[in-house]
């Protein structure tokens, strides 16, 4: 018969003492945990989106461009552009007090009474 190897004491887990870090909670000074951070973007609809993305030619064609530009002679400016998936965007616009919202139409055309849904 052989000999087997006799089992190796168990060495019980003491758990954390007083001097020993807490990882699960420790972070880093500055920081803040990635829970946080992911629920923070997804209450946030747009992601990691601004609002109003750096590249307008993108987003906007000729007709809306020049439009824009003339609306903003008038004080009016470029709020944000909605960018559905699978749709075109939608570019919204307000009055220099933001008192009045409106969505800059393909043709150029600046539509009042869209109907456009907007979070409070």
């Amino acid at each position: 018969m052989r000999n087997l190897p006799s089992p190796s004491p168990r060495l019980s887990n003491p758990g954390p003492s007083a001097d020993s870090p807490n990882i699960a909670g420790s972070r880093l000074p500055g920081r803040t945990p990635l829970a946080q951070r992911l629920q923070q973007l997804s209450q946030d609809k747009r992601g990691q989106q601004k609002a109003i993305p750096i590249d307008l030619g993108r987003y906007l064609n000729e007709l809306q461009l020049l439009a824009l530009h003339s609306l903003e002679s008038f004080g009016w400016q470029l709020w944000f552009i909605r960018r559905p998936l699978f749709m075109q965007p939608i570019a919204v616009v307000s009055n220099p007090d933001s008192s009045r919202h409106a969505v800059l139409e393909v043709d150029g055309s600046i539509n009042i009474q869209s109907g456009i849904q907007l979070r409070t």
